[in-house]
C-alpha cells in the first residue's frame, strides 16, 4: 500500500530525514519507534504532505505522492492523526467531526461515519455538544482519531496517541487501534512512546535514530532485540 524509497527531508538547514525505506502492506499494523528527535513525526509528516522531502519517492497504493497537497493524499485514503491531537476547541464535538468529513460530499454518508464514531467511541456521544476544549486528554485523543475516520482512511498515520494519557486511556486506546485493524481492515502507521505497546499492537516495526532506519522486521524479533530493549524497552 505505502512504499518509502530514499526519502530525504529537511527542517531548514537540518538533514531531518536521511535517505529513509519503509514498506507497509494492506492490512498491517507497522510501528516507527525510535527516540525523541529520531525523525518520527518528520516520517509522518512528510508522508501526509505536511512537509515534502528533497529526494526520494513516496508511493502510495502505487502513484508517487510526493508534492501533492495533503488534502488531495487525504481524497486519496490517508489520513493522519498529528501529535497533540490538534483539535479544535473552540467546537462541540459534533462540529469536529463535521470538520473531518470536509472532503465528503453526502450528509447522509457524514450521519452514518458520525454514528459509526459514537460507535466506535461511546463518551464522544455523550459529549456531543461539548467544547473540544473542555474534553480531558484521553477523550480529545479519541475525537482526534474519531475525526481522521470521518474519511474512512484505508492508511491510517497516528503520531504518539498515547502522550500524555492516563493508564486507563492509554489501554483504551491501543484497544481501538487493534479493532480498527481486526474489524475494519485499516491499516496503521503507529509512532509510539510506548514502544512495548506499540510492538505488542504492530506486526512489523522500524527503529528510526537520527533520521535513519537502524532495524527493521516482524515486531517480535525487533522486540527482542538486544539493542532495543535496552534503549526503548527499559531493560538492562
Amino acid at each position: 500500500m505505502l512504499e518509502v524509497n530514499g526519502v530525504h527531508t529537511y527542517y531548514g538547514h537540518i538533514h531531518a530525514l536521511k535517505g529513509i525505506d519503509i514498506k507497509i502492506n494492506q492490512g498491517e499494523v507497522v510501528a516507527l519507534i525510535g527516540g525523541n528527535g529520531a525523525g518520527k513525526t518528520t516520517t509522518l509528516r512528510t508522508l501526509s504532505g505536511m512537509l515534502r522531502p528533497k529526494n526520494g519517492e513516496v508511493s502510495f497504493k502505487g502513484r508517487n505522492i510526493v508534492g501533492m497537497p495533503a488534502h488531495d493524499i487525504m481524497g486519496l485514503g490517508m489520513s493522519h492523526v498529528p501529535e497533540g491531537r490538534r483539535i479544535f476547541p473552540q467546537l462541540t464535538v459534533r462540529e469536529n467531526l463535521d470538520i473531518g468529513a470536509y472532503k465528503v460530499n453526502s450528509r447522509k454518508v457524514i450521519n452514518e461515519r458520525i454514528n459509526e464514531a459514537y460507535a466506535l467511541f461511546p463518551r464522544l456521544k455523550e459529549r456531543e455538544k461539548q467544547l473540544g476544549g473542555t474534553l480531558s486528554g484521553g477523550e480529545q485523543q479519541m475525537l482526534a482519531i474519531a475525526r481522521a475516520l470521518m474519511v474512512d482512511p484505508e492508511l491510517l498515520l497516528l503520531d504518539e496517541p498515547s502522550m500524555g494519557l492516563s493508564p486507563k486511556f492509554v489501554e483504551a486506546i491501543f484497544d481501538i487501534v487493534q479493532r480498527l485493524n481486526q474489524e475494519r481492515g485499516t491499516t496503521i502507521l503507529l509512532v509510539e512512546q510506548n514502544a512495548l505497546m506499540a510492538l505488542g499492537v504492530a506486526k512489523r516495526a522500524y527503529v528510526l535514530q537520527t533520521g535513519e532506519i537502524r532495524l527493521s522486521g516482524n515486531a517480535a524479533d525487533v522486540a527482542s532485540d538486544e539493542s532495543v530493549r535496552k534503549a526503548y524497552l527499559g531493560e538492562e
